[in-house]
């Protein structure tokens, strides 16, 4: 994206698409009123009722308040050509339960179902502006809708080119050491529904994962009916033969039932990168690593299909 072509997030929505509300109002209560200013503003003919539906329906997936009092409720939606934003600012605050401090800045977007990635693109943006030093308090303080634009021009986000391994990742995942016993990471498969767990070392570095193959594989043996040939008529013997074998496997550190040859990439690492690489090598987890190649986030193929498509 050229600068001459460059997309300014201030280019969304304008004085008219701004609320600033002293009362509290519910969380369905703005919604409606965020929607209904796109809805008056830029969409004649179209009903608000589906639209608040939509944002209400991916809210109850997964809550968009990401802290420091900002709340980004979003929705694809169908039959619009271009995104829209809508910008409430509560100085009061909006209790919430997903995080202690009251929400004063909700950003809503609309995006047509047919543009995933800009989406994306918008919340990246948001998210760069809002992480500037004191935004939030300045932004949250102002009175004037026109002092909101201006402020918004002046900081020129511009939407970034791509989508890449940062807007699409979960932050400081659950790891093990390598050193570790493999017993916990059979009781941290055992306790979710993770099929893979990072290993690191010492200095948060990774060296592998470990999955539910190699724990398989560890406790129960590929050569299991050869070993016990009596199984089915000697169910006692068979489990004690097992047991025996689960409390050796119990002995075995980590770092010896890892697998080494993960996928990876940097945090500026594009989508299509990392959907390649998982391809190839048929994985189920991206792990994001720093410069020095310290373990910063995970991509779970899940995640990277729900936030590309359904998100």
């Amino acid at each position: 994206m050229s600068e001459t072509n460059a997309i300014y997030l201030s280019s969304f929505f304008s004085e008219g698409d701004i609320v600033i509300e002293q009362t509290v109002p519910s969380f369905y209560n703005m919604v409606n009123a965020l929607a209904g200013l796109i809805v008056a503003n830029h969409l004649p003919g179209v009903k608000a009722e589906p639209i608040i539906d939509a944002v209400l329906r991916r809210e109850r997936v997964s809550p968009t308040v990401v802290g420091d009092g900002v709340a980004l409720p979003h929705a694809r939606i169908e039959g619009i050509e271009r995104p829209y934003l809508a910008l409430g600012v509560y100085p009061s605050g909006i209790p919430s339960a997903e995080t202690d401090v009251p929400v004063r800045l909700v950003f809503l977007l609309l995006v047509p179902e047919h543009q995933p990635a800009r989406y994306l693109q918008i919340l990246r943006a948001l998210a760069n502006l809002l992480r500037e030093p004191g935004a939030v308090d300045r932004l949250a303080a102002m009175r004037d809708p026109g002092e909101i634009i201006r402020f918004l021009r002046r900081s020129e986000m511009k939407l970034p080119e791509y989508i890449c391994a940062g807007d699409l990742m979960t932050a400081n995942p659950e790891v093990l050491s390598a050193n570790a016993p493999l017993a916990g990471a059979l009781e941290s498969i055992m306790g979710g529904d993770k099929v893979e767990i990072p290993i690191v070392d010492d200095e948060g570095r990774l060296v592998g994962a470990v999955d539910t193959h190699a724990l398989l594989g560890c406790f129960i043996p590929k050569g299991l009916r050869k070993l016990f040939p009596g199984a089915k008529n000697d169910l006692d013997s068979t489990m004690e033969a097992l047991a025996a074998r689960m409390r050796e496997a119990h002995r075995t550190r980590v770092r010896d039932a890892m697998n080494t040859d993960v996928s990876t990439c940097r945090v500026d690492t594009p989508a299509r990168e990392i959907a390649a690489d998982l391809a190839e090598r048929n994985a189920v987890k991206s792990y994001v690593l720093d410069k020095d190649g310290r373990l910063i986030g995970v991509i779970p193929l899940g995640q990277f299909f729900s936030r590309i498509l359904r998100d």
